[in-house]
């Protein structure tokens, strides 16, 4: 019996278990999401915008640009719709975004598991989202 290596065993156990969280859930979590750029106002109904996502996290690295997320837009179920000619939508994984002419204003929101080891699109956890808004004239 080697009650020092006893005590450096349960020493070193202790540290290992505060260092992989024991099951604890992530030691580094997503707090919040900030989209760029927050208005995007479009007159050429034909180009496209770029929207990215940033994340803001408990530990380091606490700042990732660009953060991958989901997208989606306001005015419809699906991430595109088209208007006769004109199309509307957003990739839901790029933030690529085209106006179309309609709606006039969407609202663009981005969002993540707060886990950041679950992939994009796991459901039923806690997510973080930001917003922006695409204004099409």
């Amino acid at each position: 019996m080697h009650p020092i290596r006893v005590g450096c065993s349960a020493t070193l156990l202790s540290l290992l278990a505060a260092t992989l969280g024991c099951g604890m859930g992530p030691s580094r979590t997503l707090v919040s999401i900030s989209v760029s750029p927050t208005i995007a106002t479009v007159k050429d109904l034909n180009l496209p915008v770029q929207f990215v996502a940033t994340g803001t996290f408990s530990a380091p690295p606490t700042t990732v640009t660009p953060l991958p997320v989901l997208w989606k837009g306001n005015w419809t179920a699906l991430p595109t719709f088209c208007v006769g000619p004109a199309c509307a939508g957003i990739n839901p994984t790029t933030g690529l975004a085209l106006c179309g002419g309609v709606p006039p204003v969407a609202t663009i929101t981005a969002s993540a598991p707060s886990d950041p080891t679950l992939p994009l699109g796991t459901q039923n956890v806690p997510m973080v989202s930001g917003t922006a808004t695409l204004s099409c004239q």
